[in-house]
């Protein structure tokens, strides 16, 4: 049975979409990967109605059995760039933080570095997809205990943005098709490129985007993804940087060292380096238990109290080894972006020691209560290297 070669694509409105099933699901020996360009094509035709939701499921399940490739996934990502109200592209934002994984116990304390980078004139832009795993601790469940607000379109997201500097936008109010995909990949009951593929979009362009795994082999196709849309042009110039999260999620965890991969998408030559976190809690355990029911107001105060251990209301939440364990989970992640945004601004290199990164990431917290003056307020090397 021969293979279906390299297909003569055409528009969404003109192509025939079961051409890309047949390749996918040709037999054994017939069947076939599809290319960056057949990828793209079809999650654009899903969203213009083009491909019907028995064949979008049948993609998204013979890629699954398969094994997706990097193309894929990279062709999927560019497909929903195109999906998406460019008012989203046109918004001035420092660092693209996707938060799709949620928690299985803990309170998402990335939060407080997001707001703290705010609160600093490092606008961000989180985003994510609570319903894809309701199980879990979501972002959007915990943003109004530190007033961060969802926007549901770019006007209002960019007012909110020059107002308090972050803002919180659902995959879905980027662009419908994402809901429509995670409802497909619920029925089927099986995980999806779709799920690869929404953290790298980067709506608005940010020269620093994150991307967290949790699964062995995902850090290698975020890291080519990049690559690919750095090379396509699909992305602007700037940095990716891929780590391990905790539990998934876009944060570090205190309890492992965690390197970080970092993609350089600065010039046509792709350059990867790795920056490595320590571990920040040695030998420390009982973290999680009480956990899963800790309101999401343990976030308020340790945003407002300025002595933490000292708190009775804090100590009314939470225990010692819960507070140590969110104060250390706020250090590394500090650490982390405190170093890419340096490496950034010094034209992608950095000379911050891990030594200097914990002082900065623990002076920095301790300022975010400082009142200042927004309008001031310029992302430089100033406020990276010293309060």
């Amino acid at each position: 049975m021969p293979n279906i070669g390299e297909l003569s694509l055409t528009s969404v409105a003109e192509f025939d979409f079961r051409l890309l099933i047949k390749a996918l699901g040709k037999g054994e020996k017939g069947s076939r990967s599809l290319s960056f360009a057949e990828a793209s094509l079809l999650i654009q035709g899903f969203a213009q109605a083009k491909v019907t939701p028995v064949q979008m499921a049948s993609a998204m399940m013979l890629m699954r059995v398969r094994g997706e490739t990097v193309a894929e996934v990279a062709g999927v990502v560019a497909g929903l760039r195109h999906c998406i109200d460019t008012g989203w592209s046109q918004l001035s934002v420092e660092i693209d933080w996707p938060v799709y994984a949620g928690k299985r116990e803990q309170l998402p304390w990335l939060l407080l570095v997001a707001k703290l980078l705010a609160n600093n004139g490092v606008r961000v832009l989180l985003h994510g997809d609570s319903q894809a795993l309701p199980h879990r601790r979501h972002v959007e469940s915990c943003i109004d205990s530190l007033d961060i607000v969802r926007c549901k379109d770019p006007l209002t997201a960019k007012s909110e943005l020059d107002r308090s500097g972050i803002v919180y936008v659902r995959a879905g109010d980027l662009t419908p098709v994402l809901d429509a995909c995670r409802q497909l990949h619920q029925e089927l009951g099986l995980r999806s490129l779709i799920q690869t593929a929404m953290r790298c979009i980067n709506p608005a362009n940010a020269p620093l985007s994150l991307r967290s795994y949790f699964h062995p082999g995902i850090d290698k196709i975020h890291q080519g993804v990049s690559q690919i849309l750095f090379e396509q042009h699909s992305y602007q110039p700037g940095v990716v940087a891929v780590f391990k999260g905790l539990q998934g999620e876009t944060e570090l965890n205190p309890r492992v060292e965690t390197s970080i991969s970092i993609v350089n998408g600065l010039q046509s030559h792709i350059a990867m380096t790795t920056v490595d976190i320590p571990t920040l809690l040695t030998a420390f355990s009982g973290a999680k238990v009480g956990q899963a029911e800790l309101s999401e107001q343990a976030l308020a105060l340790l945003w407002r109290e300025v002595t933490p251990f000292d708190s009775n209301a804090i100590k009314a939440l939470m225990s010692c080894s819960m507070i140590e364990q969110a104060l250390s989970s706020v250090q590394a992640t500090l650490m982390a972006i405190l170093f890419l945004l340096h490496y950034k601004s010094e034209d992608y290199g950095s000379n911050l020691t891990v030594e200097q990164l914990e002082k900065l990431s623990l002076q920095h917290w301790s300022a975010r209560l400082l009142v200042t003056d927004k309008a001031d307020l310029m992302v430089n090397k100033e406020w990276l290297c010293a309060v």
